[in-house]
């Protein structure tokens, strides 16, 4: 059903549109007709579209007789879905949506009276309907064909409804009680990475599939450093986990990575720009932001202080960089900076609700949006005074500060769909603010989202977390946590969200706890035994192996100087890393959309084509050169053979062995240089050669 379902949202979505294809309205078709319950779903999406964009839009249209067979069903879904296109192209704006309203009642008029003649029967019962002239009156079923004749209606062999009271897969259950606890309050790491393991493999039984085996040594390294510090291992920091033959070597590396600055560094550029995103922005001091982060994440500060600097931190933006996330936010009324938090600290994404209930969920209101707005409503943000900033008679960059002035009125209003004007006090959880408390409203927040008996925090970020190193989440998307949403492991995240609340909202132990697990030191290769795990064609993720996916753009940059300068062991230097240059370069892809979550697009394909070309060709070639130079004259270790040379280039580059048909295309090209330049550097160049294929090859750009 979860499959369905999703599937079911796409084609709507490319329905509404206009770019649904011929295939696509025939699998809408077979979709509808196979599950009333996506009937409802189905109806319920166009009707809220097209109130939306047509206040007057009525659910309603003609009755139309239902259909007779099933290919009759299946012909007219697929001429009113192929219909919608040339109806919704028409210039009338007005009327598209009263259309696609029409459109839903009428393939709900169709199958429902499908529906009503095609129910199974029970064995030895006779397939009968009531006639409109005697109710009372049982007749056969019957339809008459081309000739005349009569023959018996057979049911089709398609899922009805479940019968009123019958708990299906996705329905709520009424008077649960509260989960018990899965840990004590003090535990060891091992305890929950067994546990992690415990349920995933019941999970893989029940599904069938068979987790990869276990990555090699040299998969391995390249995937801890690409995802715990963001770039590729260096070939001395390749070669040194290699040799090593400590049975808990991979243990060893997980536990120094955790506390590792570099670690700190990759998750401030990660978290700066999911708070401010990677474009600039007015008021925002991206340097001061990645100093605090930074700070942060690398004295392990736990989640939920961080969350609450972000939340209430007050002052200018170069001297407290906590600043810089509302700042970013708050205009258009603070409405950023509510969709944001929600959507990041809470991972719910509430934008939706900004405007009307929630379309699935009956249980997420307008009121609960701004309601949390409210908590937004005496903060402001202006620029620093001249005299006071510091900066002389220069106007650039000038500071930005973060204040709270509290209003006289202390309600939030907010209009309804409907017109109606609406008042609400701040509200979170069940708890709202006072009209007569005079604190401040952000700490007021902060303080109810450290006591949420969800522990909507800690989930969100477990959620995220487990996003960071597998490459999928509990849910698609990870920030969508609503009750609404479906989520793939539910046992695995109540227990990790109690874990990492229990351990203080520790992220470095956190970051232990999955990285341990048996499913993360597993190969990225599928096997047979788990083909059908394919979250990229939109299944649900069970993890039986770590997804291969791009690298981002800051992690190409970082990679492709540290996999050069490696060849010829030249050191880079940390600041190098986080440079002016980098985030110029990496801005290049990013563009802002505008939108009232200030939302933005990122344009980057991941090519080292692209890359290179936008980061300084010259400035890459001198860096090949230079590394080549090296190996030449000796600099760095000595090269004994061709095939020696070779396998430093293949470590630093691709952090594996070279192929045989690599060492064969290199031994030609050695051979080649050799022979039409004897007095020349053949070496070094056939080198440059490989340093330059490897680099421009799809591998180096996946983390895997």
């Amino acid at each position: 059903m979860t499959s369905s379902r999703n599937e079911l949202l796409q084609l709507i979505d490319l329905q509404v549109e206009n770019r649904l294809t011929d295939s696509d309205q025939q699998r809408l078709g077979k979709l509808l007709k196979a599950d009333p319950q996506l009937v409802t779903l189905y109806t319920e999406y166009i009707c809220l579209h097209g109130q939306l964009h047509w206040d007057a839009g009525l659910c309603a249209a003609p009755i139309i007789p239902a259909a007779e067979d099933a290919a009759t069903v299946e012909t007219t879904l697929v001429s009113n879905t192929q219909n919608t296109s040339t109806l919704l192209n028409r210039n009338d704006s007005r009327n598209a949506p009263r259309r696609l309203l029409a459109l839903a009642a009428s393939i709900v008029a169709i199958l429902g009276g499908w529906f009503a003649v095609s129910q199974p029967n029970k064995p030895g019962e006779n397939t009968t309907h009531t006639t409109p002239d005697d109710p009372g009156s049982v007749q056969p079923s019957v339809v008459a064909n081309d000739n005349g004749f009569t023959d018996e209606l057979k049911p089709l062999e398609l899922r009805s409804s479940s019968p009123k009271n019958t708990p299906t897969a996705e329905a709520p259950v009424a008077d649960v009680k509260p989960a018990l606890p899965m840990l004590p309050t003090k535990f060891e790491d091992d305890v929950v990475v067994a546990r992690i393991d415990e349920l995933l493999d019941a999970a893989w039984q029940e599904q069938g599939v068979v987790a990869s085996p276990p990555a090699s040594d040299t998969e391995w390294v390249r995937r801890v450093y690409l995802t715990l510090l963001g770039r590729v291992p260096t070939l001395n920091e390749t070669q040194g986990f290699l040799v090593s033959d400590s049975p808990r070597k991979r243990g060893t590396l997980i536990a120094d990575m955790a506390v590792n600055p570099e670690r700190a560094s990759h998750l401030a550029v990660v978290w700066a720009n999911l708070l401010v995103g990677r474009t600039e922005r007015s008021g925002v001091n991206r340097e001061s932001l990645l100093g605090f982060l930074a700070e942060q994440f690398k004295s392990n500060k736990p989640w939920i202080d961080t969350v609450d600097q972000l939340i209430t931190a007050t002052g200018r933006n170069d001297q407290n960089g906590a600043t810089n996330f509302l700042l970013a936010h708050l205009n258009n009324e603070a409405t950023p900076a509510t969709a944001v938090t929600a959507r990041l600290f809470l991972g719910e994404q509430i934008s939706c609700v900004q405007c009307h209930d929630h379309p699935f969920d009956k249980g997420i209101r307008q009121q609960e949006y701004w309601a949390l707005n409210a908590f937004f409503k005496d903060t402001e943000r202006r620029t620093v005074a001249l005299t006071d900033s510091g900066m002389g008679p220069k106007t650039k960059d000038i500071p930005w500060q973060l204040t709270d002035r509290p209003q006289q009125d202390r309600m939030t209003y907010f209009e309804t769909r409907n017109g109606l004007k609406k008042a609400t006090l701040p509200a979170y959880g069940g708890h709202e603010i006072a009209p007569g408390n005079d604190g401040n409203r952000r700490k007021e927040l902060v303080k109810l989202l450290a006591t949420d008996s969800e522990s909507k925090v800690a989930r969100a970020m477990v959620n995220r977390m487990w996003d960071h190193l597998f490459g999928y989440g509990f849910t698609t998307p990870i920030d969508d946590m609503g009750p609404h949403a479906v989520v793939s492991h539910p046992e695995l995240l109540n227990l990790l969200t109690e874990a990492f609340v229990k351990s203080g909202y520790d992220l470095q132990r956190l970051t232990k706890w999955i990285a341990a697990s048996r499913a993360w030191q597993s190969s990225s290769e599928t096997i047979a035994d788990n083909a059908v795990d394919n979250p990229e064609s939109g299944t649900t993720p069970l993890f039986s192996r770590v997804y291969v996916r791009r690298m981002t753009p800051e992690q190409v940059y970082r990679s492709i100087r540290i996999a050069i300068r490696s060849v010829g062991n030249q050191p880079v230097e940390e600041s190098e890393m986080n440079s002016q240059h980098r985030r110029d370069w990496v801005g290049q892809f990013a563009q802002a959309y505008g939108t009232d979550e200030n939302d933005e697009s990122l344009d980057f394909e991941g090519t080292i084509a692209q890359a290179m070309v936008m980061m300084n060709g010259e400035e890459v070639d001198i860096a090949i050169h230079q590394a080549t130079e090296a190996i030449r004259l000796g600099t760095a270790k000595p090269v004994k053979s061709p095939t020696d040379a070779l396998n430093r280039v293949a470590l630093a580059m691709l952090t594996r062995e070279p192929t045989p048909r690599e060492e064969a295309a290199f031994r030609n090209r050695y051979r080649s240089l050799s022979q039409q330049n004897p007095n020349g550097a053949p070496m070094a160049a056939a080198v440059e050669d490989m340093m330059w294929a490897y680099l421009n090859s799809s591998e180096f750009v996946l983390v895997h």
